[in-house]
């Protein structure tokens, strides 16, 4: 996307929009963020209309969790702008933060951090759990730290830990919790799985920068590894996630899981033999993060909910 000055007012707005979603992610996170939050009330051990004294709650979750998770993206977009400007696949995140103005961006950093933490701290202030805010503030911090030093992004696998973490526990977790969804093995269960593929795309998603952030001077987990490696890795986590699903009964999820499992054994057929940059283009152009965690999130919905 490339973004023209241009008299015409009307444009001008849109282009800016644009720019807004860009900077934000929000084609890489909303999708799967709204997936996660229905498998948060799919654990739940009541119909969904049980729930309705919760729904405001629920929405002020929502809204909190993209807030701090779209502060850690413009951070990302802030810190990594020259990078992002040299990879093809991110060169539109770089010319948003040109777009909008590198004040503006951290201007709106900053007010995206305070208006999450605000209703994070509201909701703890409301249910008297203290979980609420912890969540918000583990959130808001990492996600800083991410791009920012000591930079979580270049700590080897600690990154698709911190990653995965705080996907399970500060977002799919508070949504059960506060629909009544008990501590069972059952949900141990459940969740362990999801953590597994959760690790298994993060690191695929950075399998296709893997090129460009050697170029760059960044060290990254799927630069020690490997990029096949790394996909033969990500096969495993899912393919064991999908053992875990089938086993509590949950059809749908599982196989989409397998059929996932069998697209990065594709995946990792068809990169070998290549030069890393060719493997890097190769999965950015066949691997996005948005569709395929809103594909396994929604497809573990799915089974939860029916």
């Amino acid at each position: 996307m490339s973004y023209i000055p241009n008299s015409n007012d009307e444009f001008a707005t849109i282009q800016t929009l644009r720019a807004l979603f860009d900077i934000n992610r929000l084609s890489e996170t909303l999708g799967y963020n709204v997936t996660y939050f229905a498998v948060g009330l799919g654990l739940a051990p009541y119909p969904l209309d049980a729930l309705d004294e919760h729904f405001f709650s629920i929405g002020v979750i929502f809204t909190a969790v993209m807030l701090s998770k779209m502060q850690a993206s413009i951070a990302d977009a802030l810190h990594d702008q020259d990078l992002d400007s040299q990879n093809p696949e991110k060169s539109y995140i770089a010319k948003a933060v040109a777009h909008l103005g590198r004040d503006t961006a951290f201007t709106l950093l900053v007010s995206e951090i305070t208006l999450g933490l605000v209703l994070w701290s509201w909701l703890t202030g409301t249910t008297g759990t203290f979980l609420y805010i912890a969540c918000g503030a583990t959130m808001t911090f990492l996600g800083f730290i991410y791009s920012y030093p000591p930079r979580v992004k270049e700590r080897g696998v600690f990154n698709h830990i911190t990653t995965t973490g705080v996907d399970v526990a500060c977002v799919v977790l508070p949504v059960a919790i506060l629909s009544g969804t008990p501590l069972t093995l059952e949900l141990a269960l459940t969740l362990t799985a999801i953590i597994c593929y959760t690790f298994a795309y993060h690191v695929l998603h950075q399998a296709g920068d893997t090129f460009y952030d050697r170029e760059y001077g960044l060290s990254t987990f799927t630069q020690t590894l490997g990029i096949p490696r790394s996909i033969l890795l990500a096969s495993v986590f899912t393919l064991f996630a999908s053992l875990l699903v089938f086993n509590q009964g949950y059809f749908t999820g599982g196989v989409l899981l397998l059929v996932v499992t069998g697209w990065y054994g594709q995946l990792y057929r068809l990169i070998n033999g290549q030069s890393e940059l060719e493997q890097s283009d190769y999965v950015s152009r066949w691997f996005h993060i948005g569709w395929v965690a809103t594909c396994l999130n929604g497809g573990l919905a799915v089974s939860l909910l029916l």
